[in-house]
This record gives structure tokens, C-alpha cells and sequence, in this order.
């Protein structure tokens, strides 16, 4: 009886022992197609590194060539991008709004001419003439290149015509809320109505801080307006240091009228499982055809893939699961180099219950350095609806996006 007692109180203690090493240590994957088990971290894999040859987000495209027209000065300035190689009689529009300071295409020209090259015409309006453009025309400054794209086009019958019902709508930080206003106002700007709303790591401020994005300089529109057809994806990351979740959360929670099958908000999850962490930050969605180190898994697999999904669903009837509904087609994000899947993103569907407010906390600062979690503290008082942001707007040459 008593070496029973004794091999039982043995187990307690190294049962107390191993306890703290399960919960520090990051959990094991397992790949449940093929049920196999990976370790919690392989110094020697390498994460997804090649563009995939067929679906959304892929380099299986329709056309071989893209040309480039720009038109207007000022914030009124944009380019078109139009398909070539073969040249097609008409085309769907994707408008892409550009971050804070982007002011050229060159921030993301991989990206437009992958969207173009899929068989889209594609517009970059510039809406800044400069880096102290009045936030109050942002979304106005669009309306109007977006409207003299459309003119140019149609003036011509050669040109590739747009075919207005295929309307889609996509941008980035600062043009990911000018996104979502041009979406909600569509009716007063006199554009067509659009089928998509992409707006990605959306901010109106330069800063990860709910109550400084909640105040911010950039004007929000009446979401409740967006057509309850329309396929909203609201997207941000979770090491996002320049303007965190409030945008993102609050457009899905504010745009009412969308169906909630037509609607989902996804977080995107950096991955510590290789040596080099890939962290999910606010430049991610830059893709410059001058970096291709910059083009990458979160661009094929991610921010590319589900614009992508949502114009085919929008335009062609198909690959909405690639875009849309917590699929596993949604959420594939291609795997490591020793077969192990990489991080999922998060995706609430339209009906889920979210807070914009909710405190964010950045996984990685913005020197790529972990965080540390936030101990819990009461809340401060809500500040008043007019009270203006006290954090300084940064100048153009110290902040891009």
C-alpha cells in the first residue's frame, strides 16, 4: 500500500512539473487531411514561397500583358490599368484606393497588374494631390477619377469597355476606409453600384489605439447605406502597430443592410513557426514589382486570394468558398516547407456578435519584436463624440499607408 502511495504522490510531481512546459510552450499543429503531427516550432522550415498555379490568387491568367493610361491632376489624378494579350471587347472594374501617401502605383503595381492580368480593368485614383489633402476629399477626389476612367473608355469603342454592373471596390489603411465610404455613398457620387467591398487594415489615424481611430481625421460615411448584395470582406491583422482593429470591426458592425452570408471580418494571425517569425504588419499588403521579396504568402494566399474569390463570385458566379463563409478554402494559407499548414486566419461571419472598442494589442511591435500582454485595467472614461484626436497627424515623409 505504501509504494502505491508512493508511485501515485511520484506522478503528482512530475505531473506539476511538466504542467508549466505544456503551457509555455507553443501548441503542436496537426494537419487534419492527413493527420499528421508537427512539432510546436521548426528552426529549418520555410514558409510558403511560390505563387499557386490555378484558383484565386494564382498566376493563372487570362492575359499576358497590361496597359497603363493616366489622366487628371491633382488629387483628381489616377491610372487605368486595362487587360491586353488578348484584348477584350469589355471587362469588369475593380477601383483601388491606395494608403495614406501611396501616391503612386508603385507601392502595389504587382498587385494591379496581377487584379488586371485575371481580366479586370483596373483604376488607381490618386486622391491626394499631396500629403496635407483635407481628408474630406478623399472619397469625393476618387468619385471624380473613377467617373472620368469610365468617360475615357467609353469615349472610344476600340478601348476595352467597363462593364459598369461588375463594379468592385478595394483599398488599403487610409483607402481602406475611403473604400468603405465609396461603397456606402455610391448613390450621391453617381457610381455604380457595388458588388464588392474590400476594405483592408482600414485607419484613420496613425495609431493601433481604438479611441484615437475612433476620433480620427478621415470622415466615415453611413455604412448602413452599402447594398445588402454587396460581398463585404473587412480585414485587418494582429500585429498591426499603425492602426490596429477599431475601422475594420467597425464597418462590419455598421454596415447593417448586408446580408450576413455577404459579409465576414477576418483577422489575419502572423506565424512563429519557423526560425524567422512572419509577422502580419500594416506594410503586408504592399507589393511592389521592384521588392519581389515583399510579394509573398500573404499576398497569394491572402489579401490577393480573397479579392480574387470575391470578384469571381460577384462577376463569374464562382469560388465564393474562397472568399467567404469560414470554409477551408477561405482560410488555406498554403504550407511550410515540411508540410506543416500555415496560421489560419480568423473570420467572424456576418451574423457574429463583435465589439470595434474592444482594447488591440499588436502580437509584434513595429520593430518586429514580440509583445508582452497587457495586464487588465479599468477602462477609462469614453470621450466625447467631438472631442478631436490629440495625436498629430505624421508627415509624409515620416508614414506611407
Amino acid at each position: 500500500m505504501l509504494e502505491f502511495r508512493m508511485k501515485n504522490l511520484l506522478w503528482l510531481v512530475l505531473a506539476a512539473l511538466l504542467v508549466p512546459a505544456f503551457v509555455l510552450a507553443p501548441a503542436a499543429a496537426q494537419d487534419k487531411k492527413s493527420g499528421i503531427e508537427f512539432p510546436a516550432q521548426n528552426a529549418k522550415a520555410t514558409a510558403p514561397d511560390k505563387q499557386p498555379e490555378k484558383g484565386p490568387g494564382s498566376s493563372d491568367y487570362a492575359h499576358k500583358k497590361v496597359e497603363v493610361y493616366d489622366a487628371l491632376t491633382g488629387g483628381e489624378h489616377y491610372w487605368l490599368y486595362t487587360p491586353a494579350e488578348p484584348t477584350p471587347k469589355n471587362a469588369p472594374v475593380v477601383v483601388f484606393v491606395h494608403g495614406y501617401g501611396a501616391l503612386e502605383p508603385k507601392s502595389y503595381d504587382a498587385w494591379l497588374e496581377h487584379l488586371c492580368k485575371r481580366g479586370n480593368i483596373v483604376i488607381y485614383p490618386q486622391y491626394q494631390a499631396h500629403g496635407l489633402e483635407p481628408p474630406q476629399n478623399y472619397t469625393t477626389n476618387c468619385a471624380t477619377s473613377i467617373l472620368d476612367a469610365f468617360k475615357y473608355l467609353e469615349a472610344d469603342e476600340k478601348r476595352v469597355q467597363p462593364i459598369k454592373e461588375d463594379f468592385a471596390i478595394a483599398g488599403h489603411s487610409a483607402g481602406g476606409v475611403t473604400t468603405a465610404n465609396l461603397a456606402a455613398d455610391w448613390e450621391t457620387l453617381k457610381l455604380p453600384k457595388p458588388k464588392v467591398a474590400m476594405p483592408v487594415q482600414p485607419g484613420r489615424a496613425f495609431s493601433c489605439d481604438c479611441k484615437v481611430q475612433k476620433n480620427g481625421l478621415i470622415p466615415l460615411s453611413d455604412f448602413s447605406n452599402i447594398p445588402e448584395d454587396c460581398l463585404l470582406l473587412s480585414i485587418f491583422s494582429d500585429s498591426d502597430t499603425t492602426v490596429g482593429s477599431w475601422c475594420a470591426k467597425e464597418f462590419f458592425v455598421k454596415a447593417t443592410k448586408v446580408k450576413p452570408e455577404n459579409k465576414n471580418l477576418v483577422e489575419f494571425i502572423s506565424s512563429e513557426y519557423a526560425k524567422t517569425p512572419a509577422i502580419c504588419g500594416h506594410r503586408e499588403p504592399a507589393a511592389p514589382l521592384t521588392e519581389e521579396s515583399m510579394i509573398d504568402v500573404w499576398d497569394w494566399y491572402g489579401f490577393w486570394k480573397l479579392l480574387d474569390g470575391l470578384t469571381d463570385a460577384a462577376f463569374h458566379g464562382k469560388n465564393r468558398e474562397y472568399a467567404l463563409g469560414d470554409t477551408p478554402e477561405q482560410k488555406f494559407m498554403g504550407k511550410y516547407s515540411d508540410g506543416r499548414p500555415f496560421e489560419q486566419p480568423k473570420v467572424w461571419k456576418g451574423d457574429a456578435e463583435v465589439n470595434p472598442d474592444e482594447e488591440y494589442q499588436p502580437l509584434y511591435d513595429r520593430n518586429g519584436k514580440r509583445t508582452e500582454a497587457k495586464p487588465e485595467k479599468k477602462q477609462p472614461a469614453e470621450p466625447k463624440k467631438d472631442e478631436p484626436s490629440k495625436e498629430k497627424g505624421k508627415k509624409e515623409d515620416e508614414e506611407e499607408f
